[in-house]
C-alpha cells in the first residue's frame, strides 16, 4: 500500500504586505541598492559586490520577518535625506528603534550645551 504525502499548504500571501515590502524594497533602489531576493541559509543583509551596493533577503522568510528586516536594515543605512511616505517612514523608525523624538530632544540639549 502506498500513502500519499501531502505537503504542507504554502500560506496566502496578504497582499497589503506584499506591497509594504515592495514599497521598502523601492526605498532601497532609490538609496542605490539592488535588493536581491534568494534561496539560501541566510537571512540577508547589504553589502558592497564589485562596487555595486547591494541587498539580499531570503526568498523563504515569511512576509512579517521580510518586512521586519527590509526596515531595520533601512534604519541601519539611513534614510533622512530622502521623502518616504509617512507610514513607511514611521515603520522603519519603529523597526530599527531610531525614533525622531529621541533624535530631536538630542539635539536640542546639544545646542543648549554648547550656548553655555
Amino acid at each position: 500500500m502506498s500513502r500519499l504525502i501531502k505537503k504542507s499548504s504554502k500560506k496566502a500571501i496578504d497582499e497589503k504586505k506584499n506591497t509594504l515590502i515592495i514599497e521598502l524594497i523601492e526605498v532601497f533602489n532609490r538609496i542605490g541598492y539592488q535588493v536581491r531576493i534568494e534561496k539560501g541559509m541566510f537571512k540577508g543583509g547589504y553589502c558592497l559586490l564589485r562596487e555595486e551596493k547591494l541587498f539580499l533577503l531570503n526568498k523563504k522568510l515569511e512576509q512579517d520577518k521580510k518586512i521586519s528586516f527590509l526596515a531595520r536594515n533601512l534604519g541601519k543605512i539611513g534614510i533622512d535625506r530622502i521623502y518616504i511616505k509617512p507610514n513607511i517612514r514611521e515603520l522603519i523608525e519603529t523597526e530599527s528603534g531610531n525614533q525622531r523624538q529621541s533624535e530631536f530632544k538630542f539635539s536640542e540639549n546639544e545646542e543648549e550645551n554648547n550656548s553655555n
